[in-house]
């Protein structure tokens, strides 16, 4: 019991450091989200019953976390928020958000928990039931409240589907991909190049998404194809290069001109090689054309429009969020049956032996091609989106950093698990996009009405702090820090799968075996 008060009093503090950080409605958010986690953790530790049993044992916990993040609520109110020079909220606003906050993670913790007594069917569906629930109301609590939370969640949800999509080269396939935003980059101007008044081509985008996944597939091929005899370090060296020529090639596509080999090169040639001259003219296929604006960047380009709801703008964030959500609906059914698939096990067991896999009659050439081609095609959903959604495309967004950034999603989330690659891209991309820019605005406020005064009579050291306070200028020092706790502390990732975490601890079970076979004899 003890235990599981200290585990209630953790998430209370956690949440109540967040509201800290956000204020105003967050509370309300927050405590839904940390009352589902603390019901998730204590599911598994509580004495395994029916439901009103479950939900009665995890009553202390659940009261002991509300109260913390009530108070530390109050105290963000009161006393932070003058600290950075903001006046308290009011009182029609304190008390229904922190009444909706803390009934919400109470009412949460226990439903979370009291679903574990159910049958294991009924179980997984009711969490998938509550699930959905948080997933549709998010989306207009967050207007309700004004947190505009929404916007940057979408770009989360961008880097969930990427993720994903490298997820099956990475962790199904063992083909470590260093330059997975190419395929990103392709999608993305793909789309920007048939559904863009700069190209005057108006395609509409339920058509171009499909268009911009399989020219992501196609190249995937084509990466695909010289890596065949290459593993480990290699590939990832081969993978690189082909990431960070991509960007390159369309930042300087601005003046192609295409002429037919045909009529301009072999039979003039073939005509001058006999010593005559041809007089047939040469057919110029593209002249001089500008294809992707160079760093300008392809601005704007079409989006998408459904009868009822009208044409998708920023400034209704709301269909972008159910659109991407179905697209991620749709990429989960889609690897979840290549997984399942004899593919699915053709990739698993070139992961594990390619050797072994290839004397058991799998083709390696064909697996290694269909798990690049598989993997870039999410990647080129979400490019047509991402185009989409900020009708515009700058090809420094798909430099090396975006590659590694996709990369750790699946690894701090669990290679070869799509759901915890789901969790890692939320929680990276969360704190990169939500997180960082929100601390970066309390510690400004902080430091203006607190140290920075203090410090007028040093106006260089006050400069200097002023200028490093800043977290978003740490933001990779920061996951490569995460990566490495939790390479130390757990290196198969927050969700991994069952495979991949008797991989990595199969040497903490092996002393156990052979302690119990010694106990034995």
């Amino acid at each position: 019991m003890q235990r599981n008060i200290r585990s209630g009093v953790t998430f209370g503090i956690i949440a109540g450091f967040m509201t800290f950080i956000f204020g105003g409605w967050s509370v309300a958010i927050i405590g839904v989200l940390y009352g589902v986690g603390l019901g998730l953790s204590l599911g598994g530790r509580l004495k395994r019953e029916a439901p009103l049993g479950m939900a009665s044992q995890a009553l202390p916990t659940a009261a002991s976390a509300g109260g913390v993040l009530l108070v530390m609520s109050l105290i963000q109110n009161y006393i932070v928020a003058p600290a950075i020079g903001q006046f308290p909220a009011d009182p029609s606003v304190v008390i229904p958000a922190n009444l909706a906050g803390v009934l919400g993670g109470f009412i949460f913790t226990l439903i979370t928990v009291a679903l574990h007594g159910l049958p294991e069917k009924q179980e997984r569906m009711g969490k998938l039931i509550l699930l959905a629930v948080i997933v549709v109301a998010f989306p207009f609590v967050d207007t309700f409240a004004r947190l505009n939370w929404l916007a940057q969640f979408i770009f989360a949800l961008i880097f969930v589907i990427l993720g994903m999509g490298l997820n099956i080269v990475v962790g199904y396939a063992g083909l470590l991909d260093l330059g997975y935003a190419a395929f990103f980059a392709i999608g993305a101007y793909t789309t920007g190049i048939f559904s863009s008044p700069q190209h005057n081509i108006y395609l509409n985008f339920w058509l171009v998404i499909w268009i911009a996944a399989a020219m992501a597939a196609t190249f995937g091929l084509i990466l695909g194809a010289p890596t065949l005899p290459l593993r480990g370090d290699y590939l990832a060296i081969v993978t690189l290069g082909f990431g960070e020529i991509i960007p390159v090639v369309f930042r300087n596509l601005t003046d192609v001109t295409i002429q037919d080999p045909l009529t301009c090169w072999i039979i003039p040639g073939i005509t001058r090689l006999f010593g005559g001259q041809s007089g047939m003219a040469c057919i110029t296929l593209l002249s001089h054309m500008d294809v992707t604006a160079g760093e300008r960047g392809i601005n704007p380009i079409g989006r998408p429009y459904l009868p009822i709801i009208g044409m998708f703008t920023n400034a209704q964030p709301i269909p972008w969020y159910f659109l991407i959500i179905a697209i991620i609906l749709l990429t989960i059914f889609l690897v979840n049956r290549l997984r399942a698939s004899r593919l699915g096990r053709a990739w698993m067991a070139i992961r594990e032996d390619q050797l072994a896999a290839s004397q058991m009659g799998i083709d390696p050439v064909r697996t290694k091609l269909l798990a690049f081609a598989m993997g870039a095609t999410f990647s080129g959903f979400a490019g047509a989106f991402y185009a989409a959604y900020i009708s515009g495309i700058f090809p420094d967004v798909f430099d090396f950093s975006a590659s590694i950034l996709i990369l750790c999603t699946v690894i701090l989330g669990g290679m070869g698990n799509i759901y915890g690659v789901i969790v890692g891209g939320l929680v990276l991309l969360t704190a990169d996009r939500l997180f960082l820019p929100a601390l970066k605005d309390f510690l400004s406020g902080l430091l203006n009405h607190t140290v920075l005064p203090a410090l007028a009579s040093n106006p260089t050291l006050r400069a200097a702090v002023a200028q490093n306070a800043n977290p978003i200028l740490y933001r990779y020092l920061l996951f490569g820090l995460t990566l490495v706790i939790m390479m130390a502390v757990r290196p198969e990732g927050l969700i991994p799968s069952a495979q991949r975490r008797m991989e990595l601890h199969e040497a903490d079970e092996v002393p156990n075996a052979a302690a119990s076979t010694s106990m034995k004899s």
